[in-house]
C-alpha cells in the first residue's frame, strides 16, 4: 500500500439522514469514498439509511456477491479498495437497518431465552426479520444493561476476502473476529476471565510488533492499551482489588495469574508492565497514584515512554502556586464575550507531573480555566508550566497561558497524557472540544518542551460529527501516533482518517515529518466546521 506525506485527499465526510424506513425519499444519495485502480479514493454515491431493510440486505448480498467474483486475480493493494468501499456501505447500512428495526431492538432483552436451544426465543414477526438480516450476515448483539444492537457476525469479511488482502488487514480482520465470538464486557464489569484479557494483550502486542506501519496501527494501540488497562485494573464491577483504598487488597486469584503470566511471557513487552505493577505496589501510596503510573507506562510502551516520577515532597502544590502567582495576578478574572458582558473564569491546579529530560527534573503543571456560569458561547482553555530543579532549587522554565484544550459552556479542556516526541522532547497532549446544535468536535493540541521551551507544535481535530433534523450529517475520525524515524531527532506523526461509524474503517495513512518545530498538519484534519 503507497503511503503519503503532506497531502492527503480527505475521505470523508459522510453524509447521512437517519430517519425511517417508511420514507419514501429513495431517490437521495450520499457521498462517501470506494476505490478504482487508479486511485485509493474516489467518490461514489451510496444510499442513505432510510431505504428499507429489504433494500439494504439486497445491497450488501449483492456487493458481496460481486466482490467474490472480482477477487480472484486481484492484487492485495486492489482488494484493500474493495474492502474500503463494501465495509463502507455495510456500516452505512447497518445505521438505516437499526433505525427501521428500533421496535423490536428496544424489546429483545425482554424476549424468552430457551436453555434447550441456547437462544433467545423472540415473536414470530420478529424471528422473520431476523432471519432476513442473517441472509446479510447480521444479527442482533446483546451488549449489556438492556441494550441491543445489530453487527455484522464474526468473520463477516475474513470469510470473504480470505487471503487476498494484504497480511496486516488479514491478521487484524482475523483478531477482531476472533473477539468479537464472545462479549468482552457489560454493566461495567469484564465477561471474560482475566487470563483471557491478557491473551488479548499478547495477541496485540504481536501485531504492533509485527506491523508496525499498518494502518491499522493507531487502532490496534488503543485496544492494547485498553486490554493492559483492564488487565491490571478490571473495571468498575470486576475489579482487580477487593478495596481501591488498600493496595494490600489485591486478588489472589489475581496475583497468581500475574505471577504465572510474567514466568510464561518474560520476553514480552506486557510482562515488563506486569512486573512493574507489582513491583509499584510496594512503593505507591495510593491507587489513584498506582493507576496514573501505570497508565503513563502503558501509553508509553508504544508511544515512546516517558517515565513518571513520584511527586517531590518539597515541590507541590503550594509551591507552584508561590511561583505562578506573579503572572496570574496581572491576568483578568473575566473574559468579554459580547459588548459590555463579561464571564467569570475560575482557574484551578489539575495536575502535577514530574519526569526526568536530558539528566534533568521537571514538573510539568496544568491549570484549568473554566467559564463559571457554564453557558455558551464562553470558552475555557487550558495553561501549561515547566519547572526544573536546579541544585536544591526549584525554578520556572518556560509557560504558556491559553495553550490548548477549550470549547463552549465554559468547557476548559484537558490535560490528557505526556508522550515522548524525540530524545530531548517531551509531549504534552491536551484535549478540547465542543457539544453545541448539533455539532460534536474534539481536538488535540500538541505541546512540546525541549532546551527549557514550551511550544505548540500541532492541533489536529480527532472527531468532527454533526447530527441534524435528519440524523449525522457529517462524521470524520482523525487518529493519529508518532512514529520512531530513524534518520529524524523528533518521531513522525501518522495520522489515519477513519469513517466513525461502525467499524471505523481507515481510509487513508498520512505521514508528517517534524519540521521547523512543528508538525505541518494538513488543514483538512484541522477543520472543525463550526
Amino acid at each position: 500500500m503507497n503511503h503519503r506525506s503532506w497531502a492527503p485527499i480527505f475521505l470523508f465526510p459522510l453524509m447521512l439522514a437517519a430517519c425511517h424506513g417508511n420514507s419514501k425519499k429513495d431517490n437521495q444519495k450520499a457521498v462517501v469514498p470506494t476505490g478504482t485502480k487508479d486511485s485509493l479514493t474516489v467518490e461514489k454515491a451510496v444510499d442513505l439509511p432510510f431505504l428499507s431493510t429489504e433494500t439494504y440486505v439486497s445491497g450488501i448480498i449483492s456487493r458481496r456477491l460481486a466482490i467474490e467474483n472480482a477477487l480472484p486475480g486481484k492484487t492485495p493493494e486492489s482488494a484493500v479498495l474493495l474492502y474500503r468501499s463494501f465495509a463502507l456501505y455495510v456500516d452505512t447500512a447497518l445505521l438505516g437497518i437499526t433505525a427501521n428495526e428500533s421496535k423490536w431492538l428496544d424489546e429483545y432483552v425482554n424476549y424468552g431465552y430457551s436453555k434447550e436451544k441456547q437462544q433467545v426465543m423472540p415473536p414470530a414477526n420478529v424471528a422473520k426479520r431476523i432471519e432476513l438480516l442473517a441472509t446479510a450476515g447480521i444479527e442482533p448483539w446483546s451488549i449489556g444493561e438492556g441494550y441491543t444492537e445489530l453487527r455484522t457476525q464474526p468473520g463477516f469479511y475474513t470469510h470473504l476476502f480470505k487471503n487476498s488482502l494484504p497480511a496486516d488487514y488479514k491478521a487484524f480482520l482475523q483478531l477482531q473476529a476472533d473477539e468479537d465470538t464472545v462479549l468482552y464486557n457489560a454493566d461495567a464489569g469484564l465477561m471474560i476471565s482475566f487470563n483471557e484479557v491478557g491473551k488479548r494483550t499478547l495477541n496485540w502486542e504481536k501485531f504492533l510488533d509485527t506491523y508496525p506501519n499498518s494502518i491499522f496501527a493507531p487502532t490496534a494501540k488503543e485496544l492494547y492499551e485498553r486490554y493492559c488497562r483492564d488487565y491490571l485494573f478490571g473495571e468498575d464491577n470486576t475489579m482487580s482489588f477487593d478495596d481501591r483504598m488498600d493496595l494490600n487488597s489485591l486478588v489472589p486469584e489475581n496475583k497468581k495469574e500475574y505471577l504465572s503470566f510474567i514466568q510464561l511471557h518474560g520476553n514480552t513487552k506486557t510482562a515488563a508492565l506486569v512486573k512493574q505493577f507489582l513491583d509499584l505496589l510496594n512503593t505507591e501510596k495510593t491507587y489513584d497514584e498506582l493507576q496514573v503510573h501505570m497508565q503513563a507506562a502503558i501509553a508509553g510502551v508504544y508511544s515512546g515512554l516517558v517515565s513518571l516520577l513520584p511527586p517531590q515532597p518539597e515541590f507541590r502544590a503550594e509551591q507552584v502556586e508561590a511561583l505562578t502567582k506573579a503572572v496570574y495576578d496581572t491576568v483578568p478574572a473575566e473574559v468579554e464575550i459580547s459588548q459590555g458582558n463579561n464571564e467569570s473564569m475560575e482557574r484551578a491546579l489539575d495536575s502535577l507531573l514530574y519526569f526526568q529530560q536530558d539528566n534533568n527534573l521537571y514538573c510539568v503543571a496544568i491549570f484549568t480555566n473554566r467559564g463559571k456560569s457554564g453557558g455558551a458561547p464562553v470558552s475555557g482553555w487550558v495553561d501549561v508550566w515547566a519547572f526544573k530543579k536546579t541544585g536544591d532549587h526549584w525554578q520556572t522554565v518556560d509557560h504558556l497561558l491559553n495553550a490548548g484544550g477549550g470549547g463552549m459552556y465554559g468547557n476548559s479542556g484537558y490535560f490528557d497524557k505526556l508522550i515522548r516526541m524525540g530524545s530531548r522532547t517531551t509531549g504534552i497532549v491536551i484535549s478540547g472540544g465542543i457539544t453545541h446544535m448539533g455539532s460534536n468536535v474534539s481536538w488535540d493540541d500538541l505541546i512540546a518542551l525541549t532546551n527549557d521551551k514550551l511550544t505548540p507544535v500541532m492541533n489536529i481535530v480527532t472527531n468532527n460529527m454533526y447530527e441534524g433534523g435528519n440524523g449525522v450529517q457529517k462524521c470524520n475520525l482523525n487518529k493519529w501516533m508518532l512514529q520512531h524515524n530513524g534518520e529524524q531527532e523528533n518521531d513522525d506523526l501518522v495520522i489515519v482518517p477513519s469513517s466513525c461509524i461502525g467499524s471505523n474503517v481507515p481510509l487513508d495513512r498520512v505521514t508528517v515529518p517534524y519540521k521547523n518545530g512543528r508538525y505541518n498538519v494538513p488543514a483538512a484534519f484541522q477543520d472543525k466546521g463550526i
